[in-house]
């Protein structure tokens, strides 16, 4: 199954604006998907938290700490794929 991972960082007037993706909230619901057979895979691109910082740095304390979290093996091979040579 495959989650959406995306961070978005928006810049307001006063700040920034900083949205990750829920992983906890992903792997809950991918659990629970598997726990019931037939049930419809549960949209991951929708699981997001918000968070406000007045800073780069304070952006990047929020953004580093998610990127370690995100599924990184099915990105891998994923990129692996896509990026293979073709005769």
């Amino acid at each position: 199954m495959g989650m959406k991972c995306r961070i978005n960082v928006e810049v307001l007037e006063n700040g920034y604006e900083v949205e990750l993706p829920d992983i906890d909230a992903m792997n809950k619901a991918a659990a629970a998907s598997k726990k019931k057979p037939g049930a419809p895979v549960p949209y991951m691109g929708g699981m997001m938290k918000k968070y406000a910082a007045k800073t780069v740095k304070e952006v990047l304390s929020l953004v580093t700490p998610a990127l370690k979290r995100l599924p990184q093996k099915q990105y891998d091979e994923a990129f692996a794929e896509a990026s293979a040579e073709t005769d």
